[in-house]
């Protein structure tokens, strides 16, 4: 089954950014070497798994690279040229003498871009054979077999006796080899050739998670083999803010409603991505921000965090709400187990709709034990009228009055809060003096 993740919920939790700016989760995981090892990851990181076996060799995968301290020698232009050259839509040089001889010739009376690309490539292919032969020769304990499969494949592809044949100490190559060669790489073993480059651009980036998970102190997953949902997490914090203060996170079928509560900039926000972020990261089979990480495997995440009003179609942010919600029960109906993650639910409407509104829709949840449900609301007179569902968690985030200035701990802490700072912040910014000042003007 597809892992269940839409546009909102990768704006939401800033998962894949442009791949340029460094405020994206795909930005912190990507300490790749190369193009194709960068493509590879963003492929990985669009295509999440509900695969508990599939989840499990990845995550094994990874976590033994980072344990050997793995590193290939390798760079962007290197395997530039050698992408390109994969994909050199003419036909491969012919294996003879005349042929070679008068193609040699000719590139060096009038330049031609095609059989320099050959040229480079070989010679930079020749130099990666020879950094992965140095690879596949040495020994590797207690290797899991995803790991060795990796390996045998590529060692399989340097052993072909026409690849094993070719020099890798010699600098130079002449203009009969490089139709020779071209020949080999490009006509016999293109296939293999390619399924060889896409292995280099797996290990560059299983080998920059590794190191992402070693410099960040992150944790690898343990997966549950339940048919129920359930999600233990020690330390979680978000992996893009410096000195982030950690949560524990236990949610089980017994409790699988988080009703979060709290005053404006206490951390609701910051825990509900952070949150969402782990549950995405875990079933990609990558280490976590946070201490420890157990969980069931779902079949996909639903987050509205920063709903806006759609102009486009004449939406109210009240009715984009509402429609959020309801693709979140389509989703719910279609795929069964899901994490849902809604913050200041229906927060586009008055005081009075939203009460009814949140207690409605967050009742129906409560009825819904195969999923998990986080919300956060400022309407904490819902939480008096749900007291009669045993299966709901009550978590707020705290502060108090320093000075006359709120200040906040950022810890989770159970129970609700009824704690109503606005007006505090208000008055702090003296807004009203600015604006009794116009009138006395």
């Amino acid at each position: 089954m597809q892992f269940e993740l839409d546009n909102q919920t990768i704006k939401d939790l800033e998962l894949l950014g442009d791949g340029k700016l460094n405020d994206s989760i795909f930005s912190f995981y990507n300490r790749t070497k190369t193009l194709g090892g960068k493509a590879c990851l963003l492929k990985l990181m669009e295509n999440p798994l509900t695969d508990l076996e599939q989840l499990k060799r990845r995550s094994r995968l990874i976590k033994y690279i980072a344990s050997i301290d793995l590193e290939l020698q390798i760079n962007s232009n290197q395997l530039d040229f050698i992408d390109a050259y994969t994909r050199l839509n003419i036909p491969s040089l012919r294996n003879n003498w005349v042929d070679a001889f008068f193609q040699h010739l000719s590139y060096r009376l009038k330049p031609q871009n095609d059989y320099y690309l050959i040229q480079a490539s070989i010679q930079q292919l020749i130099y990666l054979i020879k950094e992965v032969k140095q690879l596949v020769g040495s020994e590797f304990h207690n290797a899991p077999k995803e790991f060795t499969q990796l390996i045998d494949e590529l060692k399989l592809f340097i052993t072909h006796k026409e690849i094993k044949a070719i020099d890798l100490d010699n600098d130079r190559i002449g203009f009969k080899n490089i139709n020779r060669f071209d020949c080999i790489f490009r006509k016999k073993y293109k296939h293999e050739l390619i399924r060889f480059i896409e292995i280099i651009y797996l290990l560059d980036v299983y080998i920059s998670i590794g190191n992402v998970a070693k410099e960040e102190c992150l944790a690898f997953v343990e997966y549950a083999d339940s048919s129920t949902p359930s999600i233990s997490i020690e330390a979680l914090h978000h992996p893009l803010l410096p000195n982030a203060v950690p949560y524990d996170v236990q949610i089980n079928e017994s409790n699988n409603l988080c009703f979060l509560t709290g005053p404006n900039m206490a951390g609701k926000s910051t825990f509900l991505k952070s949150l969402g972020i782990a549950v995405y990261i875990s079933h990609l089979g990558f280490p976590v921000p946070a201490k420890k990480m157990i969980t069931s495997v779902y079949n996909g995440i639903i987050t509205t965090l920063n709903l806006s009003d759609n102009m486009n179609r004449g939406y109210s942010h009240f009715y984009s709400e509402v429609k959020r919600v309801k693709k979140a029960a389509i989703k719910l109906k279609e795929k069964n187990r899901l994490f849902v993650i809604f913050d200041e639910l229906f927060r586009g409407t008055n005081v009075k709709d939203a009460f009814d509104a949140s207690l409605l829709i967050i009742e129906s949840f409560a009825q819904i034990n195969k999923s998990t449900f986080c919300v956060s609301t400022h309407i904490t007179e819902v939480a008096e009228q749900l007291k009669q569902l045993k299966n709901i968690e009550y978590k707020y985030f705290d502060s108090k009055l320093v000075n006359g200035k709120p200040t906040y701990s950022y810890e989770l802490k159970n129970g609700v809060s009824h704690e109503r700072l606005g007006m505090h912040i208000v008055r702090n910014e003296d807004i009203v003096e600015i604006l009794s000042s116009i009138t006395k003007n």
